[in-house]
Formats: structure tokens, sequence, C-alpha cells
């Protein structure tokens, strides 16, 4: 990640249509990223394994993880496709004098709950099934939601678990995707 200090801001010249430049702000990592006339900044990192998202791909108002292609929303920092199943964070984004300016942190946007229907039966306790269990949760829904699998276990990080558990470089309880409770 860049050490670029963004409280100066990035010129103008320096983001044209399609770039993205890294940096911080404060504690956070953070992506300038400008996709047409539009200028953005959201998480620096994927929320599923952490990879750069400056080697991603910036499309049509979303940006695409590099490593497992997972899928954000520039204006929201929402997830769109899986295997992520966080969103990421983002922030206002002004231009004065030439220089664009990273402003405040956004709150996430959800909708209203919406109730119906009652349940919901996803089959696949993989990444993508928890992505959709917890994206119903995170725009509102209340009912009941079934995820089915065939492991005995909590949904896990299969990647985590051939990459980084199995070669001794991960804990196990780094592999569950949420805990127990």
């Amino acid at each position: 990640m860049s050490d670029r200090d963004f409280t100066v801001g990035v010129p103008e010249g320096e983001l044209p249509s399609g770039s993205m430049v890294a940096g911080r702000l404060g504690e956070d990592e953070v992506l300038l990223v400008r996709d047409g006339d539009r200028v953005y900044a959201i998480g620096a990192s994927c929320s599923h394994y952490h990879a750069p998202l400056a080697d991603g791909l910036v499309m049509s108002g979303t940006i695409r993880c590099p490593w497992h292609h997972a899928c954000f929303d520039l204006k929201t920092g929402g997830v769109l496709r899986a295997p992520a199943i966080s969103p990421l964070p983002v922030w206002e984004v002004e231009k004065r004098d030439g220089h664009f300016f990273i402003g405040a942190k956004l709150e996430p946007e959800g909708s209203a709950p919406t109730g119906k229907p009652e349940s919901v039966v996803i089959v696949g306790a993989g990444a993508a099934g928890v992505n959709v269990a917890d994206t119903l949760r995170s725009e509102g829904y209340t009912g009941r939601i079934l995820l089915i699998s065939r492991d005995t276990d909590l949904p896990f990080d299969k990647p985590n678990l051939s990459k980084d558990y199995l070669a001794g470089s991960a804990p196990a309880e780094w592999l569950p995707l949420h805990p127990q409770q």
C-alpha cells in the first residue's frame, strides 16, 4: 500500500479517467478512483482476502478484485458479487483548486425492511451463500434464513483453508466466515 498522504489532496491531472491512486487518510488505506467524470474514495483492500484493489478493474461504477473477482459498488462500497461478504468503507470526494480531497467517511446505505417473503432457503453455505444471507440482512430482511450445506462445520473460507491453514500459516479460528453465535 502507498504511504501517500491524501490530506494534501491529489492534483486532477494525476487522476485521468479509468485510473486509481492509493494512499492513506489518517489510519485508513484509501483508493481514489476516477470512473469517467466521477471520482470515488473507497477502501483500498478487498474485504474478502485483502487483495489490493489498485490492481483490480474499474468498470461502470464498480471495482473488481484482482484475486477472486469480488465486485463492489464504487459509490456505496456495497458487495455486488461474491466471494466478498462485507462492504467497503467509502468517503466523500470534493474537487477544489484543481485537486481532489477526501472528506467525511460515509455511512453504508441500506433499504427499509421488507419482511417478505417469510423465509429464504439458500442452498450452499460457502462464501456465496453466506454473502446472500449477509446481503439480505444488510438490506433489512427480517425473515428466517436457512443455509443448507452438506458440510457439518460452520460455513468457512475455503481459500483460507486451502492456501493458509493447510500450509500452517493460519490458525483454525480464521476459517469460519462467522462465529458460532
